[in-house]
Formats: C-alpha cells, structure tokens, sequence
C-alpha cells in the first residue's frame, strides 16, 4: 500500500480586480465593501483603495549602492544594477545639460530616478539611446526590451483611474523623458513612439488639473521638460501645419518656473513672449485655412508683435544673477540669447508670410527674412550652447534658401549643432533638406515640410 501523500498548503486565491491595497499585497480575497472591507476591519488594517501598485521585475544581480550627490542634502540608498547606475551617470553628466542653454540649468531628476521606478527607467533609455547612436551601435536588444517593460509598467499604472496625485506626477516626468527620447534620438527607429507619448503628456497634464495647476505643483526638473515639451509642440505644429495642444496663454505659467531657455530679457522681449505670439499665430493659420477667414488686420498684429529686439549689454537682466556681464563669457553668452530670440522671430515671420499670406518662397518678403534668420544663426559660435537650439529657424531658412552659398551654410551649420547633440533628430532635418533642395520645386508650405520622418521632434 502506497504512503499518503503529504499535505500540501492550500492555494492562494487571486486577488480580485479592484482590491484594496492592503488585500492586493497580501494576495488575498478582498469582499471590496466600502469604506473598509472585512479583512481590514478584522486584522484592524488601513483599508485603502486610491493606490497602484508599481511592479517592475527585481534585478538581483550585480547591484550596488549609489547615492545622489546632486540633490543637496537629500542620500539614496536604493539598490541599482551597475547598468542603470552607469546610464544614471550619462544622463546626468552627459545628456542633461544637452536639454539647456543656461550653464546652470535644473538639477536632473535623480530624486525621482530613486524613487519611482517609471522615472528611471525612461531616464535609463534615454542615455542608453543617446550613448548606442553615438557609439554607433546596432540594435540593442537589451534596450529594446526595457523600453517594453517601462511602456508596459506605464499603462498598467494608468489604467486605474485612482492614480494618486504624487505617483501621476512622477508617470509625467516619466513620460516626458520618453517623448524627447524618441523624439530627439530615435526618431528614425520603427520603434520611435514621439507621438503616442506627446499623447500620453497632454492626457496625464489634463488629468492633472491643465498646465496652470500642473505648474504649481510640479518638481522643477519636470518644470524644465514641459518647457520643452511646449516648445516643441508648437514649433512641430507650425512645420507639420496643424493645430498647437493648448492655448498662448499657458506661456506665462511656463515662464514662472524652470525653462529650457536662458531666461535674460531682450528688452521687453523674452523667449515666452516670442513663444506665446508663435503659438497665437499657428492657431490663427488654421482658422484661416478651416474658415477662410479675413487676414489682413490679424497680419499687421503679427508683424509688429515679432518685430525683433534689439538692445545693448546693459538692458539685459539676468535673475539670480548680481553682475552677469562682469566677464567675455557672460557677454558671449547674452549675444547669443538674444540672437537666438530673434532667429526665432525670423522663422515666425516667414511662417506668416508663406502660410498665412501664401507667398511664394522667392517672394522679396520671404527671403528677406531667411537671409537676416540665417544672419543671426552664423553670428553665434558654433559650440555655444545657443547654437544647439537653433535647429527650428535652421531648417525653416534652409528649407527657404534659394543661393546655394547659403544652403551649404545651412549644412555646415546643421553638421556643428549635430557635433554637440549627437541627435538624430538632427540627421532626420538634414535628410529631409536634401530631399528638398534635389527636387527644388515650387511648393506650398505643408509640401516643403512633409519630408520629415514623423516622429522627430524641431527645437
């Protein structure tokens, strides 16, 4: 006769969907009653049903302490494989400071990194990304596989409805630093998501109240990435010929925090101001273009709304800053934002002019402006940090030039800011103006942009 069998512990019960947290991480059945179901009532446990829980594969292996000295006084003790710790250290002393033309921009998220497990991840792929395209390395099936693993711990996440505010804002930061990395660096991999992401930031921002509550509360890094976010969407706007996400209101609250750009005034202008009347314009060409509607008045607005500025070394103010012009390399650096600010209003002009006015590029008005654009872009030095962020009014005068002179210009140019980035957002604008200088036709605006891969990101 054969022995019994040995008993075996009984088979936990799976957790039923919409369980409160305290049953979630016992695994165990939840009776979901409201306001405390019965398990919790009998063990005297918090019963709770507004968290997620985050859950990411536990790396065992290879793992070290790493803390954050770049947080003040804050230390992280919080377990890292020694591949996030080395892509935590790229981003934060390679990639990062690409993101600003201030020398002492924002603090990186390493606070978040440490403590939302989305946030280092997207912050892993990101240097990840930027190091393999400048390392020239093939695919990095490692990389691919973790960007499906946080994209899947994302959604997960926001599938309920009962988000707490805090970990809502750390799936933002996270989703930010998913958009530029697509965006700025893999724009031209089938993978590259730019556009489900820029979705993904406009739905988490409403959900948060808009971009003026979002503002309020929001960690300064994630301040700094909306700038950019912003600024992006609406410069793509205008190339793509479409409408912005949101309002020119919103660029006085982005202002008041944290931003991508040096925050010198040029006279009464700042790059806010010039950001908000371009975003005012880009909706005022699709009401135009959807209802016909009457332009000439709203021209002349536009015209003298981005009307360049023009001021000396002693009508700068610089906050947070006693003296800034007492050294060459603070001066450098004032010339340069301003020339920056109104390269950008160039650009904006010959946008009105070939969008809203439908004026040929040969037209006197248009090249007027690409040839004083392109003036003040050759201006600034070529590892100035102004420089790197000249690619939108780059490509707007390029797409425009006509002299050949000027268009090899506008390469060598392209070819220095792709130098200091190493973006391929960068090589997707020079491919797109190759393809259009070959076929050198007469084309209206929307035509002269199409060429651009879908999923790169102009700033």
């Amino acid at each position: 006769m054969s022995s019994p069998l040995p008993d075996h512990p009984p088979k936990r019960q799976r957790t039923v969907e919409g369980s409160c947290w305290a049953c979630k991480q016992r695994r165990v059945k939840c009776d979901l009653q409201k306001p405390a179901c019965r398990r919790c009532l009998a063990s005297n446990s918090e019963c709770c049903y507004d968290k997620v829980l985050l859950r990411w594969d536990a790396r065992r292996s290879r793992t070290t302490q790493v803390p954050s000295p770049t947080v003040g006084a804050l230390s992280f003790q919080t377990p890292l494989a020694v591949t996030e710790k080395k892509a935590l250290d790229y981003f934060r002393g390679r990639l990062w400071p690409l993101l600003s033309t201030s020398d002492q921009p924002c603090q990186p998220p390493m606070s978040a990194a440490m403590q939302s497990q989305p946030v280092l991840q997207a912050a892993c792929i990101f240097a990840e990304a930027h190091r393999a395209m400048n390392n020239r390395a093939g695919s990095n099936q490692a990389l691919i596989n973790r960007r499906v693993q946080c994209l899947a711990g994302i959604r997960s996440c926001l599938v309920d409805n009962s988000v707490p505010r805090s970990a809502l804002q750390a799936l933002l930061l996270a989703v930010l630093l998913l958009y530029h990395s697509d965006g700025f660096v893999d724009c031209l991999q089938p993978y590259a998501s730019t556009q489900s992401h820029h979705a993904g930031v406009v739905a988490i921002v409403n959900s948060l109240g808009g971009f003026e509550s979002v503002f309020k509360e929001v960690n300064q890094e994630t301040s700094m990435l909306l700038s950019e976010f912003a600024t992006t969407d609406v410069l793509n706007a205008i190339l793509r010929g479409s409408r912005p996400s949101f309002s020119h209101v919103v660029w006085g609250d982005i202002e008041a925090g944290p931003v991508w750009w040096d925050t010198a005034r040029h006279g009464s202008v700042t790059f806010a101001s010039v950001f908000g009347v371009m975003t005012e314009l880009a909706h005022y060409a699709q009401d135009v273009k959807q209802a016909d509607a009457p332009i000439t008045n709203r021209v002349d607005y536009f015209e003298h709304a981005l009307h360049p500025a023009y001021t000396s070394s002693k009508d700068f103010t610089a906050p947070d800053m006693k003296d800034p012009y007492d050294d060459e390399g603070s001066q450098k650096a004032a010339v340069y934002s301003q020339a920056l600010c109104r390269a950008f209003q160039y650009a904006a002009k010959i946008f009105l002019y070939r969008a809203v006015c439908c004026l040929p590029a040969s037209h006197v008005l248009v090249q007027q402006y690409v040839h004083a654009c392109l003036a003040c872009i050759t201006s600034m030095e070529i590892d100035s940090k102004a420089h790197n962020c000249t690619l939108f009014p780059l490509y707007v005068a390029g797409a425009h030039a006509l002299d050949p002179i000027r268009r090899r210009n506008v390469s060598e140019r392209l070819d220095a800011v792709q130098h200091g980035l190493g973006f391929e957002s960068v090589l997707a604008i020079r491919q797109a103006l190759d393809q259009l200088w070959q076929s050198d036709q007469q084309l209206s605006w929307t035509e002269t942009f199409q060429n651009l891969a879908q999923g790169t990101l102009v700033l």
